[in-house]
């Protein structure tokens, strides 16, 4: 995350949930391309008229209405994660824990965690109406980011017109106890740790011995 966001953060104590229909990725929320010819078939076989133009409308709607944390799962750092998500050299990371995020829901209302699955969208299907499935896959291009998500979908938010739905959503999280470290972009200059530490004295000082540099910052032994 950038700067700006990593001060909201500790400031607001809230994690921020961003809509699914707003990622760039434009299959979000949506089927693969086997399970919309399954369900087609189905429909049609029961005299279903619209067969699947009426379904693809209740999951465009889904994905209006559910709202996206995402972390990435790994038990080591990745460089190409720096790179993509943090390009200017001016990033910081958050390490959490899987339990720690299973707390963060647990008096969340609609709201859940789980590991992205990734898959062949052309061949493979899911295997039921499950509303989950298309939100917890994605493509395997997208294998590398060996993604965590927290997932919220409000009922009530379904039943708003789409212009009055909100684009993004908080939840309350306490980062005293849920950061388990936070790691400054090994390609960021010295002066930005230093600012990332004055920020981190100044708005969550119990953190402070959790700061450290990426372990990519680290020279080589030769």
């Amino acid at each position: 995350m950038d700067l700006a966001k990593f001060v909201w953060l500790l400031k607001e104590k809230r994690l921020f949930m961003s809509r699914l229909d707003k990622f760039a990725d434009p299959y979000e929320g949506s089927l693969t391309k086997k399970t919309i010819e399954g369900i087609d078939l189905f429909l049609r076989q029961h005299g279903s008229k619209d067969s699947w133009a009426e379904m693809s409308n209740m999951y465009r709607e889904n994905q209006s209405s559910t709202f996206v944390c995402c972390w990435h799962g790994n038990e080591q750092e990745s460089e190409a994660m720096w790179r993509l998500y943090c390009g200017s050299g001016h990033g910081i990371a958050i390490q959490s824990t899987y339990d720690r995020l299973v707390e963060t829901i647990k008096e969340q209302l609609e709201t859940y965690v789980g590991c992205v699955k990734y898959i062949d969208y052309e061949r493979e299907w899911f295997p039921d109406a499950n509303a989950f499935y298309p939100v917890m896959h994605k493509r395997s291009a997208f294998a590398h980011e060996n993604e965590v998500r927290l997932v919220c979908s409000p009922s009530s938010y379904r039943l708003m017109p789409l212009e009055q739905r909100p684009t993004s959503i908080c939840i309350p999280w306490d980062s005293t106890t849920m950061i388990e470290r936070v790691y400054v972009d090994p390609y960021a200059p010295e002066y930005f740790y230093n600012v990332v530490q004055s920020i981190v004295s100044a708005f969550e000082p119990s953190i402070s011995p959790r700061l450290f540099w990426s372990q990519m910052k680290a020279a080589p032994l030769f």
